[in-house]
């Protein structure tokens, strides 16, 4: 069962997190969900995760369920220090790990700009907003687009072993930007998966990245 805990943000606001505490020889894994839905949608689909021993813990949004306030790209990043602060200092994992799904992959990315994971999950990621509404058949929107979500930017900084997986049939966000992704990570411990036959949905809530995920997480047991 997970445990509510309300975290205090940089502006007082109360953002509610759900924590599942596992084996402390384990890493805590720090989720990032997509952007539509609460976390109960997507609390299923890492169940996996906890079963295994790892703990979880996972922040819901401005705007969703019991946060109140605008999602931003500012204000986002800045709710995820304080998360991430919060756990730091609960737990007594000694590895943390950001691990982050389609949209939540952008606010897994934007934290590392301010604290240093011990590893990065990036599943069904894009390489920036700024190309995904590119790509989107909406003429020009990109040009009015005020948060650009720079994962390709951030990437360039990150000293951690990274593994992003998406599926080749995902029609919402093209598996080229997690390709983009892998190339731009200054790693050597970095690892791309491309799941055959997969969407972008199925990749996460049927469990198809799972496998992957579990194999490359030994390394931090």
């Amino acid at each position: 069962m997970f445990e509510e805990n309300p975290v205090t943000a940089k502006d007082g606001t109360q953002v509610m997190t759900w924590y599942f505490e596992g084996d402390k020889d384990k890493p805590l894994i720090l989720y990032f969900h997509g952007n539509t839905g609460l976390m109960a949608r997507f609390a299923p689909a890492i169940t996996k995760l906890t079963t295994e021993g790892y703990s979880v813990a996972m922040m819901e949004y401005r705007g969703f369920g019991n946060t109140k306030g605008k999602i931003s790209q500012d204000v986002i990043f800045s709710d995820a220090v304080a998360f991430y602060d919060y756990y730091k200092n609960k737990t007594d994992n000694d590895k943390i790990i950001f691990y982050g799904y389609s949209f939540g992959c952008a606010f897994a990315m934007g934290l590392t700009q301010y604290r240093d994971p011990d590893g990065i999950i990036l599943t069904a990621p894009f390489s920036s907003l700024y190309q995904e509404v590119k790509e989107y058949p909406v003429p020009l929107a990109f040009l009015v687009l005020k948060d650009k979500y720079p994962s390709d930017e951030y990437i360039k900084n990150i000293k951690c072993p990274i593994l992003l997986i998406h599926g080749n049939k995902d029609m919402l966000i093209h598996h080229s930007h997690s390709q983009r992704l892998f190339d731009l990570a200054p790693v050597k411990e970095k690892q791309v998966v491309f799941v055959d036959g997969i969407n972008h949905h199925d990749i996460f809530f049927k469990g198809h990245n799972l496998p992957v995920i579990l194999d490359w997480l030994e390394q931090f047991n």
